[in-house]
């Protein structure tokens, strides 16, 4: 098959995955990405420690997460990081999120995380139980709206530490999502945010990874919804961390599009994404730290507010 001819089927097969999509968002509105059923318990966890360490392994050398105040951007069904980031002497975890995936997670689950979570210290597991078997909680937060206000949704609060996994993609406006986390930064803040860059549909990111970029701007909008895809590449975002005063910025490319499928992947895309240079990265991670003194977390702001 020529590579012409290849493309005109890919783009027909993406156009029809497009619309599926679409039609699952009309019909039962958006659900979690994580292919990992929530009745399967040990995959869940499995899948979390992973992102966890994932998320460490961005993080800057020694860095170290005791007494620090952690921020989760869009963490889907699971709080099951926060568990992780207590257990590692964090000192408060606080997830915010557009859709309320996470409601009526159970407590035990938490419990059975922190069993297999080997590198905490039995005293900070115990600690971490006890943070997580509460509602409510202050040091393990929960908040959801719509509008993503993230000032607002962060209750008031900054933080030492803000990451995310797979969230920023489906941001329709990266930039303020940067300007709202800017806002709720301390000095000295680390952010790491896990990037999944390619299509999402699963048997077609397999075969034809870099799809959702095959399309004109007007056409990928016709099938848009909450949480599609924003086709924002590493430069998008390292420019709106820029931007917004950060520093050492970086994209830290993770998986790169296999060599069998290099060339048909990089032909045929949008005039927008023709040619550029890093059109060949599936996933990374963006970090950058926030300027200002580096340091523990101060007292907690609501203390500092009414001192």
């Amino acid at each position: 098959m020529t590579s012409a001819l290849r493309n005109l089927e890919m783009i027909i097969v993406g156009l029809g995955f497009l619309g599926l999509a679409w039609s699952k968002y009309t019909l039962r509105g958006y659900v979690t990405p994580n292919t990992v059923a929530k009745s399967d318990v040990e995959g869940q966890i499995a899948y979390i420690i992973d992102i966890f360490a994932s998320l460490r392994r961005f993080m800057p050398p020694n860095f170290d997460l005791r007494g620090r105040d952690v921020l989760e951007l869009s963490p889907g069904a699971s709080r099951g990081n926060g568990a992780l980031f207590l257990a590692m002497g964090a000192r408060s975890y606080h997830a915010i999120d557009v859709f309320d995936l996470a409601a009526g997670e159970d407590p035990a689950f938490y419990d059975l995380l922190l069993d297999r979570f080997a590198e905490a210290t039995e005293e900070d597991r115990e600690r971490a139980r006890a943070i997580t078997s509460g509602s409510g909680t202050h040091e393990f937060g929960y908040a959801v709206g719509r509008d993503f206000d993230i000032p607002r949704l962060a209750e008031g609060r900054t933080f030492d530490l803000i990451v995310s996994c797979a969230a920023f993609e489906h941001y329709d406006n990266v930039s303020d999502a940067v300007a709202g986390l800017t806002r709720v930064a301390r000095p000295g803040c680390e952010t790491v945010h896990i990037i999944d860059l390619q299509t999402h549909s699963r048997w077609i990111r397999e075969h034809d990874p870099n799809n959702i970029y095959r399309y004109p701007e007007a056409i990928y909008r016709l099938f848009r919804f909450p949480g599609q895809p924003n086709r924002q590449r590493p430069t998008d975002y390292v420019q709106a961390f820029e931007t917004r005063g950060w520093r050492d910025v970086h994209f830290v490319p993770s998986r790169m599009i296999d060599p069998d499928l290099r060339d048909v992947s990089l032909r045929g895309l949008a005039a927008r994404f023709a040619g550029q240079d890093d059109m060949n990265v599936l996933d990374g991670a963006l970090t950058a730290r926030h300027p200002g003194d580096v340091g523990v977390s101060q007292p907690r702001d609501r203390q500092e507010a009414s001192s």
